[in-house]
């Protein structure tokens, strides 16, 4: 199995798109848990920078090709070479839940009465 973490030294601008999508994610990430959720982080905003950028350097280099065959099999279902369905089951899902919850939001998110 063969990891590809980053773009190839051949491209020393797509290098530097992954690296600044890695920095903004982690920084976007850490204004929420210190600042919208408010959470105590160590190092503060830039600790916690740091330790999401970590983190998702980690997730990367591990998970990513693995995720990416669960999603390409949700947007085109096959068993081995046959096509199991034509739709996309992320977007099912997606208008699925959509469709639920803005009737509920609608529905002023009243509780059931069983």
């Amino acid at each position: 199995m063969q990891y590809v973490f980053l773009a190839t030294t051949s491209e020393p601008l797509t290098i530097l798109v992954d690296i600044i999508f890695i920095v903004g994610i982690a920084t976007l990430v850490a204004w929420y848990f210190y600042f919208y959720l408010k959470r105590e982080i160590i190092g503060g905003f830039v600790g916690a920078i740091v330790i999401s950028g970590l983190g998702a350097i980690l997730i990367l280099a591990t998970l990513q090709t693995f995720l990416r065959d669960i999603i390409m099999w949700l947007m085109s279902p096959k068993l081995g070479t046959i096509q199991l369905s034509n739709v996309n089951l992320i977007v099912i899902f997606m208008g699925a839940y959509l469709s639920l919850y803005l009737l509920i939001k609608i529905n002023y998110n009243k509780q059931r009465k069983d």
